[in-house]
Order: C-alpha cells, then sequence, then structure tokens
C-alpha cells in the first residue's frame, strides 16, 4: 500500500488524473473479486498452488477472455486497470508462495523508477510480465498433494462477488478521489489494514480453541449460549485489536499529513476504519458458510454508499462520508447474526466441520 500509494503523484503526471483514476475505479473491485474467488478455491488450503496448477489451463483462458481482453478494449484507462489486477492478483499468488518480500521489492523498485521520471506505461509492463512469471513459476513449484481437491467452484463464485462488492465500497464514494489527491486516500487506508491483518490473525485461534473448548460437553449442552466462552473472548480480541491498530496508526498518519502532500481529514480514517471492521465480519461469516448473509450485508453497505454519494451528498463537506455511512449499514447488519453464531460454540464446531 506504501508502494502503490507513491505511485500516485507520479502516475497522474504521466498518464493524467482522469485515467489514473477510473483505471483505479475498475482495477480495484476485480482485483478483490479475484483475490476472494482465489482464495476460496485454491490458496486457503494446504495444496492450494498444486490445485492450482491443476486447472491452470481453464483459469489462464478465463483470466485471458474474461478479464484481458475486455479491459483491453476501454482503449483509455483499460491497459492500465489491467496492468493494475496482473500486480495485485499476481503478488497474491506470490505471497502464497513465500515470496511476499521479493513481491515487495519489486514494487519498491517501481516506485524508485517513477519518482526519477522514467516513462510509467514501459515500466508498468516490464513490473507486470515480471509477476506473471513469478506467478506462473509460483504455481508450478507449489508443491503438496495435487490430488487434493480444489474448493467448491460455487463457494468461489459466491466469495468472488463478496470481494468484487468491498471493492465497490472503497470505490463507491466519489469524495475520495481515489489517483486525485496523491498519496491519499491510499496512504489513509494503511491504518485499518494493518488493523485488519491482526485482528483477523487473532481469529485463527478458532480451529484450536472452539474443539478443545468442547471436550467433554454432551450434546444436549454442545448448542447452549456461551458469552464468556471462548469464540466470544476471541472475536472481542479481534475487534480490539482492529479497533486500537486503526486509531493509533491513523492518528500517526494524519500527524506527518503535511509531510505526504495529502489531507488530514480524520473522515477518511473513520471510512476506512469502518470498512476494515464490515470486512472482518463478512469474512468472518463467509468462513463459516454464510455467504449469502455475508453478501447480503456488504450489497447494501454498497448500495446505501451509492445512493448517498450519488443523489444525496453530491459534494459533501466530510469526504468519505457516504463511506462511512454504508459501511456502517453493513456492520449492524452482519453483526447480529454472526454474535447469534457465536454465542453457540457447537455450532460453530458442526459449522467448521461441515464446511471441511
Amino acid at each position: 500500500i506504501l508502494a502503490i500509494a507513491s505511485w500516485a503523484g507520479p502516475l497522474s503526471r504521466q498518464v493524467g488524473t482522469s485515467v489514473l483514476e477510473h483505471a483505479i475505479l475498475v482495477a480495484l473491485p476485480l482485483t478483490l473479486a479475484l483475490q476472494w474467488a482465489i482464495r476460496s478455491r485454491y490458496l486457503s488450503r494446504r495444496s492450494g498452488l498444486a490445485s492450482l496448477a491443476h486447472d491452470r489451463v481453464a483459469f489462464c483462458a478465463l483470466c485471458l477472455f474474461g478479464i484481458a481482453l475486455p479491459l483491453l478494449l476501454l482503449s483509455s484507462y483499460g491497459p492500465l486497470a489491467l496492468m493494475f489486477v496482473a500486480i495485485w492478483v499476481g503478488g497474491t499468488v506470490m505471497a502464497r508462495r513465500g515470496w511476499a518480500l521479493a513481491y515487495a521489492l519489486l514494487l519498491v523498485a517501481a516506485v524508485v523508477g517513477l519518482e526519477f521520471e522514467l516513462p510509467a506505461y514501459p515500466l508498468l509492463e516490464i513490473l507486470t510480465a515480471i509477476i506473471l512469471v513469478a506467478g506462473v513459476i509460483a504455481v508450478r513449484t507449489g508443491g503438496g498433494r495435487s490430488d487434493e481437491p480444489a474448493g467448491r467452484i460455487g463457494r468461489a463464485l459466491w466469495a468472488g462477488a463478496i470481494g468484487a462488492a468491498l471493492g465497490g465500497l472503497l470505490v463507491g464514494d466519489s469524495s475520495l478521489g481515489w489517483g486525485v489527491h496523491g498519496a491519499f486516500p491510499a496512504l489513509a487506508l494503511l491504518p485499518s489494514v494493518f488493523g485488519s491483518f491482526w485482528g483477523g490473525y487473532h481469529l485463527w485461534q478458532f480451529y484450536d480453541a472452539i474443539p478443545r473448548g468442547m471436550q467433554g460437553v454432551g450434546l444436549d449442552q454442545a448448542n447452549e449460549r456461551d458469552v464468556s466462552g471462548a469464540a466470544m473472548r476471541i472475536f472481542l480480541g479481534s475487534l480490539l485489536r482492529l479497533l486500537g491498530t486503526t486509531i493509533v496508526l491513523s492518528a500517526l498518519v494524519i500527524s506527518v499529513g503535511e509531510w505526504t502532500s495529502g489531507t488530514s481529514r480524520w473522515s477518511l480514517f473513520v471510512g476506512f476504519g469502518c470498512v476494515a471492521l464490515v470486512t472482518l465480519l463478512v469474512n468472518l461469516l463467509e468462513s463459516l458458510a454464510y455467504v449469502r448473509m455475508a453478501l447480503f450485508a456488504i450489497v447494501l453497505s454498497l448500495v446505501v454508499e451509492i445512493v448517498l454519494s450519488r443523489l444525496v451528498i453530491a459534494h459533501p463537506t466530510v469526504p468519505g462520508l457516504s463511506l462511512i455511512v454504508g459501511a456502517s449499514v453493513g456492520i449492524l447488519v452482519a453483526l447480529p447474526p454472526l454474535i447469534r453464531l457465536l454465542l453457540r460454540p457447537g455450532r460453530i464446531l458442526a459449522t467448521s466441520l461441515w464446511v471441511q
């Protein structure tokens, strides 16, 4: 995110602000849709790269005819959007292979090149080619048992729809000005992303704590409400980590706003914090097979945001206000069913076993 935030200024000077903004508006939802779908079907599994290698022909055909060619037809900003998608999704595959540091260094090298005013399109074309080649090598050398089945296609499509809606939520508020305000709003997204990672990492304890807590519990008691149980403790701990990290780092970024040629408006950080929270909630719902509820919550968020941004708040005095309201609606919709589920640890365990 730091590297891509650094791209905004040099890219807008070379390709034009309008082209950059439209490329981000297209690339971000498409990237999140692909990342969520690929994660659901392949990368979340132990031999995910081997499963992806098994489906490589179908996957490449989908990327070529379903994504690359349609984007290339968008004459002004399509090629740039396509390179963004390839760079971001390819980086996901590299990270899954364990090559995250190499991917980060490639992005930093692009920052250096753009700062030295190298031509943007040739530089990004070279970067895209390197990442695509590295992604292919990562898939072919991923190892693991190739006979392990991949995730269900239907489940991956649901996950992709959730990812697309989340991407739409990030770009649906026209007051954010992606590609217009230099390093912002991409830099303002950084605190909530750190908070999301720490909060999401804490949720991994579900896999061990829930089964261990159910040992010796009879079937007649397994589904009783447990307000102070492991599930609620882990969930609340995840929320505290997400919110605490976001607040502290947001204050830090705001304090250096004058040196980043951006804005220090608090509303951007509140908006992205709300997005991080609704993302965590719908992600947890999706992982527990409540995909329809997760999709309903995030789509409702997107609809509310677009209505406010386009019809009611055309020129808001508070940047990101539509994003805040839309994401808050999603939180209010997703939180009650998730809490009802977490209060009954037996149901969580049964659902997890069914999903696996």
